[in-house]
């Protein structure tokens, strides 16, 4: 009977130990190649550089692998009387919305929406930032291609057309809101163009970041190997 026992110890600290092991080794795998992704956007994004800022309207001529967000556009259109307000946007510790807008370039038969930077927000929850839009804008900023989905606490189209305060804002959204057809990128105006606070990223974490976190996760790995290797020495030691 003991030794049955010992046996079912056994197998559920060898499960235990390699369960972790490889969870662990996972997550390394994860952010070394997060950390390769990040490297490959940075040369990207250099080489967007050089292209200096392209107008709105030549974004369909470019070669597909050009349309990565980070490239610096250009444009020029009337604003629309509908703006949202981004919740929970911290900026160095410090609690804001991002004012976001649609933009009509001229000539253009499609919005874009616009992100014209981040305002300080209330205690008072209730309170909005005040802001007085201008009929026409000019801008340039950084383009964004990508997912723009996340939880969203507004659940039909009235109280989209009516709410004002959002968790997330997509192309999609605004052409459900607007009854318009949206280009599917999201502008962010840069310091010169933005009515608030410029705080954008297009890398959040740099290559050598996610390369630390890798290490952390291998370590952990081997760190479970030998723990789990010591304690079945010492189980095997009581027998």
């Amino acid at each position: 009977m003991r030794l049955i026992q010992n046996s079912a110890k056994s197998i559920t600290l060898l499960v235990c130990t390699t369960t972790v092991a490889l969870i662990c080794a996972s997550l390394a795998v994860w952010q070394y190649q997060r950390s390769q992704q990040k490297i490959t956007i940075i040369k990207k994004l250099d080489q967007l550089s050089q292209q200096g800022v392209i107008p709105w309207y030549q974004l369909a001529s470019l070669p597909s692998d050009w349309l990565a967000t980070g490239l610096t556009v250009s444009l020029s259109g009337e604003v629309s009387s509908q703006f949202w307000w981004l919740d929970n946007q911290v900026v160095n510790g410090r609690f804001g919305y991002d004012l976001i807008v649609a933009v009509k370039p001229n000539n253009s038969s499609r919005w874009w929406l616009v992100n014209l930077g981040w305002f300080a927000g209330s205690l008072n929850r209730e309170q909005l930032p005040e802001v007085s839009l201008p009929q026409q804008l000019t801008l340039t900023a950084l383009l964004k291609v990508g997912n723009f989905t996340s939880f969203n606490l507004v659940s039909n189209d009235l109280e989209l057309r009516q709410g004002q305060r959002l968790q997330y804002i997509t192309p999609e959204f605004a052409a459900s809101a607007l009854q318009q057809p949206f280009a599917p990128y999201i502008l962010y105006a840069q310091p010169d163009s933005a009515l608030g606070e410029f705080h954008y990223q297009v890398i959040n974490m740099s290559p050598d970041k996610h390369k630390a976190y890798a290490l952390q996760w291998t370590l952990l790995a081997l760190a479970a190997v030998v723990i789990g290797a010591v304690m079945y020495r010492k189980g095997s030691a009581h027998e």
